[in-house]
């Protein structure tokens, strides 16, 4: 899979590219999948995280939802903001 458009993105510059491989490998696994697919994916990116000590801040998560959300339909950014909170949730029992 080639790089996602989101990630040539000029405002990611400043993520540390340890965070960027991490979240290619993850958008790749979940590519194709609805949600129902994708959260156990996450799930298991959540703590595979947790054991490379990648702990994204919340700014760095917000900023890559919002850049991956970009040119989505309503509907889409819709699920993509139910899959964000989910995720938050569990990155916050996982610390």
């Amino acid at each position: 899979m080639n790089a996602p458009e989101w990630f040539q993105d000029p405002r990611i510059r400043n993520i540390s590219p340890a965070k960027l491989n991490f979240l290619l490998t993850l958008a790749e696994q979940i590519e194709g999948k609805n949600q129902k697919q994708a959260m156990p994916i996450l799930f298991g990116a959540v703590a595979s995280a947790g054991r490379q000590n990648l702990q994204f801040t919340q700014e760095e998560f917000q900023l890559i939802f919002e850049i991956m959300k970009e040119g989505k339909s309503e509907k889409e950014k819709a699920k993509m903001d139910e899959t964000l909170r989910k995720a938050q949730k569990m990155m916050q029992k996982g610390t």
